[in-house]
């Protein structure tokens, strides 16, 4: 079973995430800070996360540029709804020199959300559990 960590602050969301995923056959763990992500990482394998760009106090790029300076190549979609200092120009464009796989802007569908995940996080690239 893949297995997807979700970093997000907001509850409705990320249970919400993961509903729609564990629905679909995935594992997800969820985690509200990147330094919960961090730590988890250290230890667990996942095959892709999800990382909300206002996670609190932390921007969620980030968090995304910490795991890729220790050269984590965890496939990462970024989930936003914009804001300031974050359009969504500037979130898409970020995120892709971060190497991101996806970007989806809030409010996004089950089906893009699902698209997102799959593309991102290819059965090759995980180990069955």
């Amino acid at each position: 079973m893949k297995s997807v960590l979700i970093i997000e602050d907001d509850i409705s969301v990320a249970e919400a995430v993961s509903f729609v995923l564990e629905r679909n056959g995935f594992r997800t763990t969820r985690v509200e800070t990147g330094a919960a992500a961090a730590a988890l990482l250290k230890s667990q394998h996942f095959c892709g996360a999800l990382v909300d760009v206002w996670l609190g106090e932390e921007d969620g790029l980030d968090v995304l540029a910490s795991l890729r300076a220790q050269g984590n190549t965890l496939p990462v979609v970024v989930m936003s709804g914009g804001g300031p200092g974050h359009t969504l120009e500037s979130v898409s464009a970020r995120a892709d020199v971060l190497d991101a796989c996806a970007v989806l802007f809030k409010p996004f569908t089950d089906e893009e959300l699902l698209d997102a995940v799959n593309r991102s996080c290819p059965d090759a690239g995980c180990a069955a559990d």
